[in-house]
């Protein structure tokens, strides 16, 4: 069985300032350090195979403190996996995140450069010089076959377990989540937020369970299983500056209370960035 663990990056400082992040290389703050010490510590005792990264900072350095928690010899990893870096923003990078104002256009709103939450139906809009959720979903079927998939072919010829842990982003994750699931052919949506270094397992079993001729590139016979996800235990019991609200919260993964439809649905569209 091959085992995915996919973990969110720990708070970094746009995620307080509720700025859009996307690929800006922003650091993490100090909860945001001892989120990701507290995730390593937590995974201190799990033997990864491989641990993968985003090459973004806020990934790369929460990656690192995983590593760092392993014993020796540490696990092999590689922290520049682009293709799971977050959903690219464009031009709405390093600007306030804000809610639609009623009445007014995208247009108009991007001509004041202001960047509004994107409804979770608006899958092929983007801001300008950004992806949209569908250039993520195809990005997440590129990570998949080309970091996951290999794994999957090594635990089919094989017959022993591998697991992996991939380091990214709350809106990646989603898209990658669900692109493994495929691999056995099945959907998958998120149940609901996903707070900084909250971390979602997939277990990937080749069916038969014996070992077999795979082609490189090959899908095997294979059921996948979200077994977890949200999980933050590590998080019990972390000193912290205190709770976020409005839209900071939102950014870290938190919840907030909502007053229409509209709103509700553009916060679940973004609030795992």
């Amino acid at each position: 069985m091959l085992t995915v663990t996919l973990i969110r990056h720990g708070e970094s400082t746009h995620n307080v300032l509720a700025l859009w992040s996307g690929c800006t290389e922003c650091p993490l703050t100090e909860r945001g350090t001892q989120q990701a010490r507290a995730v390593g510590a937590y995974f201190a005792n799990t033997e990864f195979t491989k641990i993968y990264a985003s090459p973004l900072p806020r990934a790369r350095d929460t990656a690192q403190a995983v590593l760092d928690a392993q014993p020796t010899p540490k696990p092999p990893h590689d922290f520049t996996i682009a293709q799971i870096r977050e959903q690219s923003f464009g031009a709405a990078e390093g600007h306030q995140t804000c809610i639609r104002e009623p009445g007014k256009t995208l247009e108009a709103h991007f001509a004041e450069e202001k960047y509004p939450i994107l409804y979770e139906s608006e899958r092929n809009v983007a801001f300008p010089g950004g992806e949209s959720v569908e250039d993520l979903t195809r990005r997440g079927e590129r990570a998949v076959r080309e970091v996951v998939l290999p794994h999957v072919v090594s635990v089919a010829r094989s017959g022993r377990d591998e697991h992996i842990a991939l380091v990214s982003h709350g809106l990646c994750i989603g898209q990658v989540v669900a692109a493994i699931v495929r691999l056995g052919g099945g959907t998958w949506k998120r149940k609901g937020p996903m707070v900084n270094t909250a971390w979602v397992r997939v277990e990937v079993r080749i069916q038969g369970g014996m070992s077999m001729e795979v082609a490189d590139g090959e899908v095997p016979p294979v059921e996948v299983t979200v077994t977890d996800e949200g999980r933050a235990d590590h998080l019990e019991g972390l000193l912290d500056g205190g709770p976020l609200h409005g839209m900071k919260a939102i950014m870290g993964g938190g919840v907030v209370e909502v007053k229409n439809p509209n709103e509700a649905e553009a916060i679940a569209q973004t609030s795992v960035i």
